[in-house]
């Protein structure tokens, strides 16, 4: 009676898996028919889905190599009738890879004959890898985290480059032949930094700044991660650190007045103008750029160093003559000059003498219209040019050039 039983178990065992081996059949020729339509790829997951669930089939390199294959051949149809649907090609191809790193994981894990000779099931790795190299070449992935990050959903978008990024590092690509196929390129680092500046977007600062680190140090997007490594500090609120990226880079990237211009804002806002002119006498020794000598003369100016901020802003000029903001700031310093004159004079001056003040603030009024001159000369449509040198004109008492220039 008890040998029944157990026959009939062994019966009932067998005809499960067997059922179950049928889904898996099932699910393969669902997907892998010709047809004009598209076919039921949600019946073939239907079918799928029991297989994985089943104790013995769920244990089979086969199941989970047919169930990334239902997502690979839905991209796969999406792509044949050029469509650009990326989110549901996009989610396809995910699902298949979570699929396929777990088929080759059963796959490659050897079992043992009789003698003890370990033997791994080859062939799926091999199918795996070819259609992963699709996946790498045709990029699907890239457009469907363009789509999410059009839409700010930062943080998907992140986990779909990633797992692009991951294709040439999983173990199924490591064959030497494949490797050859797909070189960690430039094209492979730009997507890398734009992953970056989806972590960052999405605030994930940690994951951020990892990257940018990585990104500056290989000199891949070099500079551009060095500004989001150092607002990534900023908006983590390590000021500290974040200054110390700026003096790496501005050392590293002298040409690039970016890191020097922050550093040297930060030493203004912080009350340390005197060291942020000792940045600038360095930056003008590697590096003689206008940038440079207009930020320095620009800090002598707020520090009412007029007649040492005049020669080093001409100096600037004389290296970029065309520059509107160049002229604008040393006619600044002329105007600022002039009214500070004006407003710190003894209040129990004579009419003499405060007219011969009055003079030379007007000559030094005077000074500064050329310039705010040239600036509006070469940027027309600049509000602030155009509204300096109108109050110029009024206090020179050039009406008709004041009227000329209307009220906007």
């Amino acid at each position: 009676m008890k040998k029944t039983v157990i026959l009939a178990a062994l019966v009932l065992i067998s005809a499960g898996c067997f059922a179950q081996k049928k889904n898996v059949s099932k699910a393969r020729n669902i997907v892998m028919a010709e047809t004009e339509q598209a076919p039921d790829y949600e019946a073939a997951r239907v079918a799928i889905d029991e297989a994985l669930r089943n104790e013995e089939t769920a244990g089979q390199a086969e199941t989970y190599y047919v169930a990334g294959l239902i997502g690979y051949q839905e991209n796969l149809w999406e792509h044949n009738h050029v469509s650009q649907d990326w989110t549901k090609r996009g989610k396809a191809v995910m699902e298949s890879m979570d699929y396929w790193v777990k088929a080759d994981e059963i796959a490659m894990t050897p079992t043992y004959d009789k003698k003890g000779k370990p033997h791994v099931q080859a062939r799926y790795r091999k199918m795996i890898s070819e259609k992963m190299m699709d996946y790498y070449n045709n990029q699907e992935l890239i457009q469907y985290g363009v789509v999410l990050n059009d839409n700010r959903d930062y943080k998907k978008a992140f986990d779909v480059f990633m797992r692009y990024l991951s294709i040439p590092d999983l173990a199924i690509m490591q064959d030497e032949k494949i490797q050859a196929k797909m070189p960690k390129d430039t094209t492979y680092y730009l997507y890398k930094y734009y992953a970056a500046r989806m972590a960052f977007d999405g605030g994930e600062y940690e994951t951020a700044i990892s990257m940018f680190r990585e990104l500056m140090d290989g000199n891949h997007e070099a500079i551009h991660s060095g500004e989001f490594l150092y607002q990534s500090y900023i908006n983590k609120g390590d000021s500290a650190t974040a200054n110390q990226i700026l003096d790496e880079c501005i050392k590293k990237y002298p040409q690039e007045a970016w890191f020097l211009q922050n550093r040297i804002n930060n030493l203004v806002n912080g009350g340390h103008a005197d060291e942020a002119i000792s940045y600038l006498d360095q930056a003008i020794q590697m590096d003689p750029q206008a940038q440079y000598f207009n930020s320095k003369g620009s800090i002598l100016n707020m520090l009412k160093r007029y007649d040492e901020a005049v020669p080093v802003l001409e100096q600037a000029i004389a290296i970029d003559p065309n520059n509107a903001a160049i002229h604008s700031n040393l006619g600044f310093v002329y105007f600022d000059h002039a009214n500070q004159m004006i407003d710190e004079a003894p209040s129990n001056l004579d009419n003499k003498a405060y007219n011969k003040l009055k003079a030379e603030a007007d000559k030094l009024f005077a000074s500064a219209l050329p310039y705010f001159k040239k600036a509006y000369e070469l940027e027309p449509d600049n509000y602030q040019y155009r509204t300096a040198l109108r109050q110029l004109y009024y206090r020179l008492k050039m009406m008709d050039e004041y009227n000329a220039l209307g009220n906007y």
